[in-house]
C-alpha cells in the first residue's frame, strides 16, 4: 500500500486515475515524459543492452540510450508508418525497452490496437514495451489504443506514457505522467532524485 506525502501529488494522481479509469497508485508523474523516458532508461538499460525504436521516433529514445550508456537501434518504417514486424525483427537478446510513439510526431502516423498487441506478443518476454501515447487526444480512430489495457494485462511487462503539454497546451510546467504495473513504479521511485514531493513511499 501508498502513502503520498505530498496532498498536491496525491491530488493529481488521484485526478489523473479518474480521469482516465486508471489505479492512482500505479501512475507516477514527472518533469515532462521526457524525465520519464531518462528514468526508464535509466532503471532498465545500461552498457551491453539495446534501446529499441521506430526509424522516425522521438529523440529523447537515442538520447536517453545513449547517456544509459546502452546502444540505440532503430527499425525501418514504412510509408513514415512504425512497421510492427521489423520491430519484432530487430528485437534480441541485448534488447531491453522497445518505444513506440503512438500515434508517432511529427509523421502523424499511428498502429492499431490489433498491432499493438500484436507487437506485445512478439517481443521477447524480457523487453519492456513502452507505448508513448503523448499525443493519444488527437487520434479519434475507433481501432487506436492508448496501450493502457496492455499495462494491466498480467505479465505484459508494459508502460503507458502521457502529457500534459500537447492537448492541454501546458508544455511550460513540464508534466508528463506514466501508467505502470507496481513494480515498475516501485523502480522508478528508486532511482529517482530523493527530494520529489511526488514520489510514493511504503507504509
Amino acid at each position: 500500500m501508498h502513502r503520498y506525502p505530498d496532498g498536491g501529488a496525491a491530488a493529481l494522481r488521484q485526478a489523473i486515475g479518474t480521469r482516465f479509469g486508471l489505479d492512482p497508485a500505479r501512475v507516477v508523474c514527472g518533469a515532462g515524459s521526457d524525465e520519464l523516458i531518462a528514468l526508464l532508461v535509466k532503471a532498465y538499460a545500461g552498457p551491453g543492452d539495446e534501446v529499441l525504436y521506430s526509424q522516425y521516433g522521438f529523440v529523447m529514445y537515442p538520447i536517453s540510450a545513449h547517456a544509459a550508456g546502452a546502444t540505440p537501434v532503430t527499425a525501418p518504417e514504412k510509408g513514415y508508418r512504425t512497421d510492427i514486424d521489423a520491430l519484432i525483427a530487430r528485437a534480441g537478446p541485448k534488447t531491453k525497452i522497445c518505444f513506440v510513439a503512438n500515434p508517432n510526431n511529427p509523421t502523424g502516423s499511428y498502429v492499431t490496437g490489433a498491432e499493438l498487441r500484436r507487437l506485445r506478443d512478439g517481443l521477447p518476454p524480457h523487453v519492456l514495451l513502452i507505448v508513448d501515447a503523448a499525443y493519444a487526444e488527437y487520434v479519434s480512430r475507433n481501432d487506436y489504443t492508448n496501450g493502457a489495457e496492455l499495462v494491466d494485462a498480467p505479465g505484459a511487462n508494459t508502460v503507458m506514457l502521457r502529457t500534459f503539454s500537447k492537448i492541454f497546451a501546458m508544455g511550460g510546467m513540464r508534466l508528463g505522467w506514466a501508467y505502470a504495473p507496481a513494480a515498475i513504479v516501485d523502480v522508478l521511485d528508486r532511482v529517482r532524485g530523493p527530494f520529489r514531493s511526488e514520489e510514493h513511499t511504503s507504509e
